[in-house]
Formats: structure tokens, sequence, C-alpha cells
């Protein structure tokens, strides 16, 4: 028998037993399981220990094939119960011509089984044995038989392209027609959920490396600063000074401020008048944390700019810092760096909750779309729904998500169009709450307390998303059991619609942020996702437009009530 004829008696074609009903459950859980991280080595691990108890296995490997170099490099190994480091395991030749497993793998992009590996490695085959030490050595046909009997090899592909490949082993047992076809189904769900990781890791490191030029950019800057610093000691010193936008201090021996122009005046509020002949420690809070951190320059040498936080006049500021040694001391030239740094906290922010909202129900989504577009799966009616149900659902997830970010940039842009008319607040309330009330848990009650405050002037439309924002996070914090109750009122002017919980409530200290963009409270403190973090940013945006206030009572422990006064008509 040739060796194309043995691989062939040992491949296992994949539409010939179809799977029961437990591999559609164990793929769409694989779907979900998997895409919950966005770290590629837990990826790795979910899927061993969900492959654990349906395909029993004493070695599991992944591997990764590069074209540029030819090499099959190892990115995750398990071996008799121990986690290998892939780095000690030693990258394998791809063999287009040869008789190596993975290679064969990879050059035809078809998975196969075999439970006699013995013979696989007789018939001219080529196997990696590696043991839980790290140890790796080539078994051919002259050399000692393998620990072990039976292997799986799958291809992980991408776009029709093999790019890597499961081997799943056993020592023990034989592996079965079923197992082996939902070996391949979760093996295309690993390389779904890794491509996914790694995306989002490729994200985070393009925002760090416009971090990175931003830095690098602020450090020319500052060392601009320096240079123009060291011209101040000439006859010109006070015209030069006045003339720079950087904050330049020349600090004494002693520590006392002998020199402070202009621009520090103005980034620091501090006037030159107060500052001159005082310690420097007295003016920025904090500042022996600074003269450790920030490096002084010798002369001719090229200062580096350090970004430090101090405190001056009861604010913090975020100052870029470089520092050099004259003569007459330690000048310092330093640029507010504060809404800068602002920015790039917010741009971080916005990156990784965008990443993190969409990440998921995109997962889901490809996860059932996949799985509805396989041949070999038999459905059952009830099945192909759940798995259209959730497409629709995480589709409208993703919907919902880029409709905040959408609104919330209109709301910075001042573009949001608002309606003035009279409005029925308390006819608004009911239909909103009406609607609300089959997603609302059995656990949950939902009342009303309506006062008869009469109209109200504003945009019905937009009252009505500012209700069920509020509505939907009450009923997301409350406790089973709890009550969430929508009450309205009449004051001299206004009405007052009050939306109250019995959930885990706000420490005083956060409830300044709570309006905030992208504030979230942590996600594992509600029933359902923790959100983009703008629902609430949103809501007082609509409110201040139809000329209201949105403001919170709440006390943490006790539960939260969200009061919105709106002019009455």
């Amino acid at each position: 028998m040739s060796k194309r004829d043995t691989l062939m008696h040992h491949r296992v074609r994949v539409s010939e037993t179809p799977p029961g009903i437990d591999t559609v459950r164990l793929l769409l859980e694989a779907a979900r399981y998997l895409g919950e991280t966005l770290e590629p080595q837990r990826v790795y691990e979910r899927f061993r220990e969900m492959v654990a108890e349906p395909i029993p296995h004493d070695g599991l490997t992944v591997a990764s094939f590069d074209p540029e170099d030819g090499l099959i490099r190892c990115d995750y190994a398990w071996i008799d119960g121990v986690a290998i480091d892939p780095e000690t395991l030693p990258p394998v030749p791809f063999q287009p011509d040869g008789g190596g497993m993975q290679s064969q793998v990879i050059k035809t992009g078809e998975p196969f089984l075999t439970n006699e590996v013995s013979e696989r490695i007789n018939a001219g085959g080529t196997y990696y044995e590696a043991d839980s030490e790290g140890n790796v050595r080539p078994l051919g046909p002259d050399e000692e038989p393998p620990a072990a009997k039976a292997i799986m090899m799958l291809p992980i592909k991408h776009e029709g392209v093999v790019v890597g490949n499961v081997q799943l082993t056993s020592d023990h047992t034989h592996y079965s027609q079923e197992q082996f076809e939902l070996a391949e189904g979760m093996v295309a769900q690993l390389g779904a959920s890794v491509r996914n990781a790694r995306l989002h890791q490729a994200v985070r490191a393009e925002a760090a490396a416009r971090l990175q030029a931003e830095a690098e950019r602020t450090e020319l800057e500052a060392r601009e600063a320096a240079a123009r610093a060291v011209a101040a000691e000439r006859e010109d010193a006070a015209r030069v000074l006045e003339a720079l936008g950087e904050g330049i201090a020349v600090v004494g021996v002693d520590g006392r401020v002998q020199v402070w122009n202009r621009a520090a005046e103005i980034v620091t509020g501090i006037r030159r008048l107060d500052a001159l002949g005082r310690r420097i420690d007295d003016l920025f809070g904090g500042w022996s944390d600074v003269g450790e951190s920030v490096p002084v320059a010798e002369p001719g040498r090229r200062p580096r700019s350090t970004a430090v936080p101090v405190l001056v006049l009861g604010r913090e500021l975020w100052l870029s810092v470089v520092a050099v040694e004259s003569a007459a001391g330690t000048v310092y030239a330093f640029r507010d760096l504060t809404a800068e740094r602002h920015l790039d906290e917010a741009k971080t922010d916005f990156i990784a909750t965008i990443s993190h909202e969409l990440r998921t129900p995109m997962t889901a989504v490809l996860g059932a779309a996949t799985t509805l577009l396989r041949d070999d799966l038999p459905f059952t009616e009830a099945q192909r729904r759940e798995l259209l149900e959730m497409i629709a659902t995480q589709a409208t997830r993703l919907g919902s998500v880029t409709e905040e970010v959408l609104l919330a940039s209109s709301l910075d842009r001042d573009e949001v169009q608002i309606e003035t008319e009279s409005v029925d607040v308390e006819e608004v309330i009911v239909e909103t709450v009406d609607a609300l009330a089959p997603s609302v848990p059995d656990s949950i009650s939902l009342e009303l307390a309506l006062g008869r405050p009469g109209p109200v002037l504003g945009d019905r439309d937009r009252l009505q998303q500012v209700l069920v924002n509020l509505i939907d996070n009450a009923v997301k914090y409350s406790p089973d059991g709890g009550l969430v109750l929508v009450s309205t009122a009449r004051t001299r002017s206004s009405v007052r619609v009050a939306v109250a919980d019995e959930g885990i409530g706000i420490a005083p200290a956060e409830q300044a942020r709570v309006f905030d963009k992208f504030y979230r409270v942590d996600s594992s403190l509600t029933r359902g996702p923790g959100g983009t973090g703008l629902g609430l940013y949103i809501c007082r945006g609509l409110v201040e437009r139809m000329g209201g206030r949105l403001g919170l009572r709440s006390e943490a422990g006790r539960g939260s009530t969200f009061l919105v006064d709106l002019p009455a008509a």
C-alpha cells in the first residue's frame, strides 16, 4: 500500500456520520465560551477544558504555520496533565513532499484521524512526539513505537487558507467518528475566537503606538523648550523667557525660585510675585517626587522630558517637565499636558469600551451563522430558531451600541434636533413601561405611582428614549424580589419624573461621575451586559436640551433614584 493509500485509509471524512444533538449543543457552547476572552492563551485553555470530557486525550497541541519561513511553531501545548511552555518546543519544518503528519494536513487542508499510530508511522509517516518535560523527538519506521495510540490532526483555516493545526492524542483509547466530527467543529470555533483575540490585541497595539508617537512628539517639543531655557541665561534672557510658550522656572541650590516667566503664571495660575523667592516645593505639591523622577541634564547634554502629576492651588496638573543644570541652579521647562492626557485617556477608554461591547455580539453572530451554514449538521426546527434568535438578538445589540455612539457624538457636536411641544408625560411613561414589561424578569416588580402632574414641554421621542434608559438601568441593578418604581409629581414650575430602584446604590464619591462618558459600574453587579457607559451621558444631554435637569439621589447598598425635572407646559 502506498503512502497516499495509507493516509486515505486512516483519514475520516466529516460527512460520513451525522453528529448527535449533543454536538450542536457543544458547538453553541464553544461559540459563546471561547468568545468571552480576548487573550489567545486563555482561548486555548478554554478549548482544552471544553474538549476534555467529550474527547479524552493525553496530549493537545495547537500550532501555527508561517509560509514565509516554512516553519510550524507551537502556540499551546498540554501533555500528560502538564501545560508546557510552547517556547521550549522547537519549530518543525514544513515538508510539502514528505510524510510528516502536520505537513500533510497543512498541505491538503484535510483533517485526518488514525487509531493505529504505529501503522501510520510504519507506512512512511513522521510523527513528532513530545513529553511533559518539553522534549521532542521525531519517530520514523525504524524508531521505537510511540506512546500515542490514536491521533486526530485538524487544520485551522482562515478564509480557506490553512494557518495552523490542532493535534489531539490518546495513549489509552481510540477515537470515534462522532468525536472526530465534534473536534473539527470546535476547532473552527477555536480559530475564529483566536483571530478575534489577536485582532483585539492589534487594536490595543495600534493605540499604544499612537500614544508612543505622541510621547515622542512631546519629548521633542520639551527638548526645544529646554534649549530655549538655556539661552535665557544670556543678556536678553528676560525678553526670551517672556516670549516662550512653556513655563520656565529657575530653582537655586537652596530650592527657591529665582525665575518665573509669564507662561509659568498661565500654566499654574501662580503670579510671578507670589512665586519668586519661595521654595519650589511650596508651589508644587508632591515636588519631592518630581525632583526624583525628572532627570537633570548637564549643560550640553540632551534633556529628557518626563510627564508628572503635581498639585497646584488644590488642583492636579499633568506637566511635561525637562530639567537642565545651569550656573544659576536648575532650569525647569514645563508644559501643561492635562487636557491632552484626558483626551488620550478618553480615546483609550473609547477603543477599549467599543472593542469589548462589539466583540461579544459579533462573536455570537459569527458562531451562530457559521453553524447554520454547515451542511453536515442536522438541525431541528427549535435549534434553527434558537440560532436565528441569537443572531437577531446580538444584531439588535450591535445596532444599539452603534446608535449610542452616534448619538453621543451628535450631542458632543450639538447636532441633536429637539422638538418642543406639549407632551403628556404620564402617557409616555405608560407606553414605555408597557414596551419594557416583557423583558423585565419575573423576580422584579415594575410599578407606577402617577400623580397627574399635567403635561411638560419637551420632545416626546427623546423623553421616551430617556425613560427607556433609566428604567432599563434600574432593572439591571435591582436584586431578585426588588421593586422598580416610576412616579410623577408637580413642583412649582416643573414636572418631576422619578425612577427608583432597590439595588446596590452608588457611593457618594462616584455619584458625580455616573453621568460622565464611558463611566460603567462593575458588570458583575448587573443583570445584563455592562454597556458602553454612554447611557446616562446621553440621558443628561437630552434632558438638558429639553430645558430640564437630570439628578441623582443614592446611598450605597440602599438603591438609587434618578430625577428628571422638565418645564411644565
